[in-house]
């Protein structure tokens, strides 16, 4: 557990074992150009709204577009009732 981000650590390619990947015979034409589509990125689909839940938790402003900044939470605490 980390109190913020800046302590946190991302594993880098040492701390990752190897990886085989398995190529599918079948072509999809609903992937991106090169017909191809990667499953690396659905764990970090939660990523962003997950940072802008946690915000809101912290402060009470609702960001619903990204970039998270200090701008738009300092807005969004302007516009707040006392």
């Amino acid at each position: 557990m980390n109190h913020d981000r800046a302590g946190y650590h991302a594993p880098c390619h040492a701390d990752i074992a190897m990886i085989k990947a398995h190529f599918l015979p079948e072509v999809d034409d609903k992937g991106n150009p090169l017909k191809i589509k990667c499953v690396g990125e659905l764990g970090m689909c939660g990523a962003g709204a997950a940072s802008a839940n946690a915000v809101y938790d912290v402060c009470g402003v609702r960001i619903h577009e990204h970039p998270l900044t200090v701008n738009k939470v300092i807005a969004g605490l302007e516009k707040q009732p006392a």
